[in-house]
Formats: C-alpha cells, structure tokens, sequence
C-alpha cells in the first residue's frame, strides 16, 4: 500500500511493535536487576530475547512487576499517585 509516497506495510509494523515491546521490557527488567544486584538475572535478559518473556519473569518472581505497571500508569498519567 502506498500512502503519501511511503510504503506501508502491515507486516512492518508488526514487527515494529514487537521491537518496541522487547526494547521496553528488557530496559525495564534491565534496570530493576542491576538496582537490586541479581547479576544472573540481569545476564539472562542482557543475553536472551523472547519478547519479553525473560524480564516480564523476573519483574514477577522479584515481586516487582506490580510496581512496575504502577509507575508506568504514573507516567502515563493514568494512575492517581
């Protein structure tokens, strides 16, 4: 499909979709291993790319994801703090 001289392509934005979902759980599960210390963990998502799955793992085994998704709904303004 042509759309204002770019090519659009469904299949593309698909895969743009997993890309950013990948990138956002990984920095997210990335950054919570290192401030916590758990080295493994953090070598496991640095290492491993399952869309997510590794770091969205950790964030719940760790007993964080709920805090998590907590300050992503802040950040987004769509959680009272």
């Amino acid at each position: 499909m042509n759309w204002n001289g770019f090519n659009f392509n469904p299949a593309g934005l698909g895969i743009f979709v997993l890309i950013v979902w990948e990138a956002f759980w990984k920095g997210m599960g990335l950054w919570k291993s290192a401030k916590k210390g758990d080295t493994l963990w953090f070598t496991a998502i640095f290492l491993i790319n399952l869309f997510g799955l590794i770091p969205l793992i950790y964030l719940w085994r760790s007993k964080q994801l709920e805090e998590t998704v907590g300050d992503i709904l802040k950040f987004l303004h769509l959680k009272k703090q």
